[in-house]
């Protein structure tokens, strides 16, 4: 009962093993009941005989050994699959399989006629089968057992193989459902950190140092802090249809940003980069990590009047890749959320589950020196990494 419910489940068919046997049965009564008309009609012509008890009684125990091998032959046939391929020995070889496995069960039953069936049949009616009658029966049989014994092969692997199919298309047909939704997903977290980066606040913030800088009559500065405003804007609008970019684009829009925020900061902020080289075209989701330095500015160094630091760091691993931001905002204050991670930090850790599974993560800490550094584990390469090649070979400095 084991043996045929792997040998279901590998076949794929949604049967149980009382339908098998069901169906089996079917099978081999269709000719059974051809092969009984066909030796009527022989016992007829030939003088008006009719089939006798004892040969309808073996004609019955040949259809019963046939039905008793198909787990037999559907076990060959999946094991031994007749397949049409382009060499031709492709299809020979398992043919022969099959053949010699035909010319041992066609040996076998008349062997046990002959030693078994026909000593028991002499004793009940006083009549026996001679050697010559069996071997008449082997020849003439054969072909019409190996037809139908090749039928149920080719006919087991065909049916067989639509229901792997449709199978594996089902599969087919839920990734990319899920892959659709994942986009969606990925595409809606894009929207969202778009919203918290250049949220009213933070352009609020943009014009009114433009403002500021065009009434100390610092023209050069406030060109240059809308050009780069307007740079981002250009830079996000592009990217927006890409899930997944390389670490060095995603720099590129986050110094954008930071180069916003010197012009607002001037001398008081330092921004540096230590960037494994290893690691610059490595993928990552599209605006993973303004988020992460929006929040620095927030919550860290947006009151500090000197001396502000941001250091993004990254660094490859056996299993990924690791990306630090680190500001020396707030000193030794704790900085704590007043529901856990705040959204945009959810936000992010939520995106990068999706992308990288589970074993992607979000470290946020405070190290006894004072600041404060929220690390983003890549664990692996996300499944669907559409990562489009680098606009220019860029090496970041170490600071600015």
């Amino acid at each position: 009962m084991t043996f045929l419910k792997r040998m279901l489940e590998q076949s794929r068919l949604p049967l149980t093993v009382g339908q098998l046997w069901w169906y089996s049965f079917c099978y081999w009564s269709i000719f059974a009941v051809i092969t009984f008309g066909q030796l009527m009609m022989l016992w007829l012509l030939r003088e008006g005989v009719v089939m006798r008890p004892h040969e309808m009684f073996i004609w019955l125990l040949d259809g019963l050994f046939w039905w008793s091998t198909t787990p037999l032959v559907l076990y060959a046939s999946i094991k031994v699959p007749i397949a049409f391929k382009v060499r031709q020995s492709s299809i020979l070889k398992p043919i022969l399989i099959h053949l010699s496995i035909v010319t041992f069960l066609n040996i076998f039953i008349n062997i046990v006629h002959y030693y078994i069936t026909n000593p028991i049949m002499f004793r009940a009616v006083g009549k026996s089968v001679p050697l010559e009658s069996y071997l008449y029966s082997f020849f003439v049989a054969y072909t019409a057992s190996f037809g139908q014994y090749l039928l149920l092969v080719v006919g087991f692997n065909k049916v067989s193989y639509i229901y792997r199919y449709q199978e594996l298309k089902q599969q087919h047909f839920e990734t990319e459902l899920h892959n659709e939704q994942l986009r969606g997903q990925l595409a809606n977290a894009q929207l969202q950190s778009l919203k918290m980066q250049l949220n009213p606040h933070f352009l609020f913030n943009t014009l009114h140092s433009v403002v500021s800088l065009m009434l100390k009559n610092d023209i050069r500065k406030a060109t240059l802090m809308i050009t780069t405003l307007s740079d981002l804007l250009r830079a996000v609008l592009v990217n927006q249809s890409a899930d997944f970019i390389p670490l060095q684009e995603e720099l590129k829009l986050t110094r954008q940003y930071l180069d916003i925020q010197q012009i607002r900061f001037q001398d008081r902020l330092k921004v540096e980069y230590r960037i494994d080289p290893a690691s610059e075209l490595f993928p990552v989701p599209q605006l993973v990590l303004q988020p992460i330095v929006e929040n620095s500015f927030t919550h860290g160094i947006s009151d500090m009047t000197t001396n502000a630091l941001i250091r993004i760091t990254s660094t490859m691993s056996a299993t990924g890749m690791q990306v630090t931001v680190y500001d020396n905002g707030l000193g030794a204050t704790p900085r704590k959320p007043s529901k856990g991670l705040g959204l945009g930090l959810k936000n992010t850790l939520l995106r990068l589950q999706q992308a990288y599974g589970a074993e992607a993560r979000l470290e946020f800490e405070q190290p006894a020196n004072g600041g404060t550094s929220v690390t983003l584990y890549f664990d692996g390469r996300p499944p669907t990494a559409d990562c489009r090649p680098p606009t220019a070979d860029r090496r970041w400095p170490m600071a600015s």
